[in-house]
């Protein structure tokens, strides 16, 4: 029973994977709707991927209102 309840244990407050959306409250200026949204991360360094890893790309939260984007 202890096993059981240590394995239960392990998984309380485990929910998702991944960052939540940040709070776009009074980020954008005074536009609104402003929401958090996720964008691709633009880097200039050039990095060097294996195999496994070339299908990822990483993404940052930004908050949008309109046609601009700014920073959560």
């Amino acid at each position: 029973m202890t096993d059981v309840l240590m394995e239960e244990g392990a998984y309380r407050g485990v929910s998702k994977i991944g960052s939540s959306p940040p709070s776009c409250e009074h980020k954008c200026y005074g536009c609104t709707p402003c929401e958090a949204i996720q964008v691709p991360s633009t880097s200039r360094r050039r990095t060097h991927l294996r195999v496994q890893y070339a299908n990822y790309e990483p993404e940052s939260w930004k908050c949008k209102c309109g046609p601009s984007l700014y920073s959560p």
